[in-house]
């Protein structure tokens, strides 16, 4: 019998689908699969999600242990903007302030600085740079004092020769720094020049207040007057007709003097050493011993270390005799073993008379000018080292010029009253730091606003506050 295929009654292994609205069963199978899938992957992902949000709840809390800044990363910046001791690096005084720069930042990210080490000074004069490449003029050696100085008291130092660079660095940090201390003939330069001083069209320039004018010699040197002008001796007691106002900053020889070795006394021979770099100081008009014998009428050796700088017939005394010209180093090393240390009139304000007294030898000083009624006057003296002047024996001995006698007989006390070092209280480094303190937190915008509106009232540069 034939059978109708609907009436088909063999079991069929096929799943039974439900009804729909009228979908190919193949269709709604692969639609029923990709539903599945869909709802693994949504597990999945948010199980990934769940497990890095733990991750990095994880890590953040592992970061707060570590301060940010100090990552590797953040130090390499410090690193990178201001390199250390690069080996391609000839500019000391840019190496100095990339050490500066990198404690500064390094302390303000760790919230540890130092006493004072907010602060900035500026240092924008040659001399900086020649104090820190060793050099030894009068200007170099006090720089590098105030160099010193500063950093022992914690401030934050940046050197910046001429006012170009001056001007430059200060736009970078203006409301950090407290003084600028330039070179003497710069500060005038500087105040005339718009790109430089601060004024209506250039409110980040130098506040003319803000300046100090370093000065070695008598006089005013800023154009705010006596003031702003520091020196490096207390020109108001020696020079008061023309400094009387002149900020006494001053400087020391200690720190590096100290570190120097001396022959002691009982073991130096008996020899004193001529204050002369140059031939040439024994003949000019201020020379001290004019028609004076250098044949000592005591047993005592005469050694000077000196070029021959004359264009014209000269010679050295024969009882002189010369080193030639000496390094720093062989120069202290004569000085130390040396029981007295002769001034010829030049040159004037020299550290050299400090180094001396400082390795126990004292110092014969001429004095070139005196009042003929009242010559103990010591007021009315000009002498060759004018900051020694208020000194006296055994370690300064002050001789009139010309008078071979009294070289003779002062040479003579310094020889039989040896002396150990000696530092007067004005040279030494606490005298010099409460100095710096003095100029460095003075409130030097108040006296500037007085000075303005004097000015304006009776006539005189002007400035901005």
């Amino acid at each position: 019998m034939k059978c109708d295929s609907h009436t088909d009654q063999r079991p069929s292994h096929e799943y039974e689908l439900l009804p729909s609205d009228g979908t190919h069963p193949a269709r709604a199978m692969r639609t029923l699969r990709v539903g599945s899938r869909r709802k693994r992957f949504l597990l999945v992902t948010a199980f990934l999600l769940a497990l890095s949000s733990i991750a990095f709840i994880a890590l953040d809390i592992y970061a707060i242990r570590i301060p940010w800044y100090t990552r590797p990363s953040v130090r390499s910046v410090l690193t990178d903007l201001w390199p250390v001791g690069s080996t391609n690096t000839t500019d000391d005084w840019e190496n100095e302030n990339s050490k500066s720069m990198n404690a500064f930042f390094k302390c303000a990210l760790e919230g540890n600085c130092g006493e004072n080490q907010t602060s900035i000074v500026m240092l924008s004069s040659e001399h900086f740079e020649n104090g820190l490449r060793g050099r030894s003029s009068g200007e170099d050696i006090w720089a590098m004092s105030l160099i010193l100085a500063l950093k022992e008291m914690g401030y934050t130092t940046i050197i910046a020769p001429g006012n170009y660079e001056m001007a430059r660095t200060y736009r970078q940090y203006p409301d950090l720094v407290k003084v600028i201390i330039v070179e003497g003939s710069k500060a005038d330069a500087c105040f005339d020049d718009p790109t430089c001083i601060k004024g209506p069209d250039h409110p980040l320039g130098v506040p003319a207040w803000k300046m100090f004018a370093m000065h070695f010699w008598t006089g005013s040197a800023h154009p705010l007057g006596s003031i702003w002008t520091v020196s490096p001796e207390d020109f108001r007691l020696i020079a008061p007709h023309n400094s009387i106002d002149n900020f006494y900053l001053g400087y020391s020889i200690e720190r590096t003097c100290m570190g120097i070795p001396v022959t002691p006394n009982h073991q130096r021979p008996m020899q004193a050493y001529i204050f002369a770099k140059t031939l040439s100081y024994f003949y000019r008009k201020d020379y001290s011993w004019p028609n004076v014998s250098w044949d000592p009428p005591f047993d005592v050796k005469l050694y000077v270390g000196m070029k021959n700088d004359t264009d014209f017939p000269s010679e050295i005394p024969k009882s002189i005799t010369n080193l030639g010209v000496l390094s720093k180093n062989e120069f202290y090393d004569e000085l130390g073993k040396s029981r007295a240390f002769i001034g010829i009139g030049e040159p004037v304000l020299s550290p050299s008379p400090y180094d001396a007294l400082c390795m126990g030898v004292p110092f014969i000083n001429p004095v070139y000018r005196w009042d003929k009624e009242d010559p103990e006057n010591r007021h009315k003296w000009g002498a060759q080292h004018e900051g020694l002047r208020y000194e006296d024996p055994p370690y300064v001995y002050h001789v009139r010029k010309g008078d071979e006698k009294g070289l003779w007989a002062a040479v003579r006390q310094a020889l039989d009253n040896p002396i150990e070092r000696y530092i007067p209280a004005t040279m030494t480094m606490e005298a010099l730091k409460n100095r710096v303190g003095l100029l460095v937190e003075g409130d030097w915008r108040s006296k500037a606003e007085e000075l303005l509106d004097e000015r304006i009232r009776t006539g005189g540069r002007v400035f901005e506050i």
